[in-house]
């Protein structure tokens, strides 16, 4: 079963210059190769222009924080990080079928359902609807940054008193960005589609086990996914920290301004993975609702048993009758029957979530950094001590 992010355009253009993503070298020329289109060039044309440093961290592409998370952070993880979660998510669609989840006569559709995803991921059409999407968004940011040229004062010159892109600045809006915004979007479709694929399967017929110890009837393994796509989550909220630093260097905005963005962005974070997995409640449900009047009637009829069997007086009681295995038996079955009982509604636990809200809050740690005046601190700290 293969949910696979391998013939993307990006990695077959790799692979017609005959570099994978084995080995050592082969991710080391992954990493280079973008490094050396998006981020390298800009370095040069800055130090030859005089921007890469201009003594002002506000006006300087080196201390440009937006720029240098995006190229330097951001870019590396989306790449190195597509392999392990593409092995990751094929390892929890197997368990569909491992784990007996996906009946026999289900089988052809469930592959049917992953097959039609994997290829509108793989489509020439989609990459080039995504392509087209990535510089409509770039040309729209750069009317508004022509608007705010504090933001893009190492990527332009004077012409005639108006402000025009330097090559810097085309290169940036032509090459750097857009590829990067390619690499940003193929990950979002991944989530899209992944939650399209939850969401046909939640509609096949499932065999759940609400006797399962996960308590979600054999599905807990879905909870996973959740955390496998917090490296993907650490690098986007590492480029919105970088933003957001900008606007408080540049701008002069204060963390306080910039909280309810960043609250957003958090909440949303959440419902994108969270909202998928609520496609299996109603199956959920209905498989406790079952199981519960099942084991109803089976317990009945075990208790009915036991109070012949244990329906003796003080005087009739033997050392047979401890020996028996019955009790033991009905300590068993009342333990499976408390799976039933506990089962949760949703196919994952806050101990999934953790490792997603860590890596989405922890570049914001850096953000707020920027607000401690640590200059002061120390001169206090001096005061007291000396």
């Amino acid at each position: 079963m293969g949910f696979s992010f391998e013939d993307h355009s990006y990695n077959k253009l790799l692979n017609k210059a005959g570099i994978s993503d084995k080995g050592i070298k082969g991710r080391f020329a992954m990493l280079l190769i973008p490094f050396s289109i998006c981020w390298l060039p800009l370095a040069v044309m800055t130090i030859i222009n005089g921007t890469f440093w201009t003594g002002d961290v506000t006006t300087s592409f080196i201390t440009n924080f937006d720029t240098q998370v995006r190229f330097l952070i951001t870019m590396p993880i989306f790449i190195l990080s597509e392999k392990l979660i593409r092995s990751k998510l094929g390892i929890i669609l197997n368990q569909f079928i491992n784990s007996g989840i996906i009946i026999k006569e289900e089988k052809v559709q469930f592959e049917s359902i992953i097959n039609k995803q994997s290829d509108f991921l793989k489509s020439k059409w989609t990459a080039f609807v995504v392509f087209l999407i990535c510089y409509l968004q770039v040309f729209a940011v750069l009317f508004y940054e022509r608007s705010n040229t504090s933001f893009l004062s190492w990527q332009l010159v004077s012409d005639a008193g108006e402000p025009a892109l330097n090559l810097v600045g085309k290169w940036s809006t032509l090459i750097s960005r857009p590829f990067l915004l390619f690499l940003f979007y193929k990950w979002v479709l991944t989530i899209i589609v992944w939650g399209n694929i939850l969401r046909k399967i939640s509609n096949l017929n499932l065999n759940l086990y609400p006797e399962h110890p996960d308590l979600s009837g054999g599905l807990g393994y879905l909870g996973y996914a959740i955390r496998y796509f917090s490296f993907f989550f650490f690098a986007i909220s590492a480029a919105v920290a970088g933003n957001m630093a900008d606007f408080m260097l540049i701008e002069g905005l204060h963390l306080t301004e910039l909280k309810l963005p960043a609250l957003g962005y958090f909440i949303g974070v959440t419902l994108l993975f969270t909202i998928p997995m609520l496609f299996f409640t109603a199956k959920m449900i209905e498989a406790r609702e079952t199981s519960v009047f099942e084991n109803y009637d089976f317990a009945n009829g075990m208790y009915r048993e036991l109070r012949i069997k244990i329906k003796k007086g003080y005087d009739q009681v033997t050392k047979q009758d401890l020996d028996s295995s019955i009790y033991s038996s009905v300590s068993d079955y009342n333990a499976v029957v408390e799976n039933v009982l506990k089962m949760k509604f949703v196919p994952f636990t806050i101990k999934d979530m953790i490792p997603l809200w860590v890596s989405t809050a922890l570049p914001f740690l850096a953000v707020a950094l920027l607000e401690i005046p640590f200059a002061q601190i120390y001169k206090k700290f001096v005061q007291i001590v000396v």
